[in-house]
């Protein structure tokens, strides 16, 4: 382009050096050329605009369908900790509401208590993410409406989950604390049957029937983002 460009102006320069043509040719050459050079600029620009936004669209598309393998992964995640979190639930709310009638039945047919102290650490798959949104790259998923979803999973969504966490974690620590802290000869049924324990058990009990909802609607959102993907490749 840079050649054709001083090509062009060459030629305007010859032109009005040229003694052989009136003022008015000279003007009509200049003219011209002139044309011929906003043209070729323009053209250029035009399809370097062009080839920038269908590389641009090239990645948008290869980082979605990365994406959507992410998410089924982040799917499979989330519904275990879903499921241990539920599990981890009905345990506390047994152990939560024995009484020593129930301790005594269960000693008697030589039935253990789980105590309920499942920990839980949902692994989220956001590398990827995480490398286009840093590149600048997240304004070139052309649709809007799962750039949104996105943006709202990874920014809002996810960072929830991981507070859900770390709440139960210290819900959970504090649990195992008491529990450890009781006499050395004294029975963990005891321990459990304590006002201390019942306290920091029913506040984990509602903790844990309270944060699935969490998972549901991280799990749900992931799903709507696939199927946006899956739409969009049609």
């Amino acid at each position: 382009m840079q050649d054709e460009i001083i090509k062009h102006s060459k030629k305007i320069q010859s032109a009005m050096n040229n003694k052989e043509h009136s003022f008015k040719e000279k003007v009509k050459e200049v003219l011209t050329e002139i044309l011929i050079i906003v043209f070729a600029v323009t053209l250029s620009i035009w399809l370097h605009s062009w080839s920038e936004e269908r590389h641009q669209h090239k990645d948008a598309q290869t980082f979605l369908i990365g994406l959507k393998e992410d998410l089924q992964n982040d799917i499979s995640n989330l519904e275990d900790t879903k499921k241990t979190l539920n599990e981890t639930q009905q345990q506390i709310s047994f152990v939560l509401h024995l009484t020593p009638q129930k301790i005594d039945s269960l000693k008697a047919n030589h039935e253990q208590i789980n105590s309920g102290t499942n920990f839980i650490n949902t692994v989220v798959n956001n590398g990827r993410y995480e490398g286009f949104k840093s590149s600048g790259k997240i304004n070139t998923i052309e649709n809007q409406n799962i750039r949104n979803k996105i943006l709202s999973y990874y920014q809002q969504t996810i960072p929830e989950i991981a507070y859900v966490e770390e709440s139960y974690e210290r819900l959970t620590s504090k649990y195992v604390d008491v529990l450890i802290d009781g006499k050395e000869d004294e029975d963990i049924n005891t321990t459990v049957l304590k006002k201390k324990t019942k306290i920091i058990l029913s506040g984990l009990d509602n903790f844990t029937k309270a944060s699935q909802e969490s998972y549901e609607n991280a799990i749900k959102q992931a799903r709507e983002i696939i199927k946006e993907i899956d739409q969009e490749n049609k």
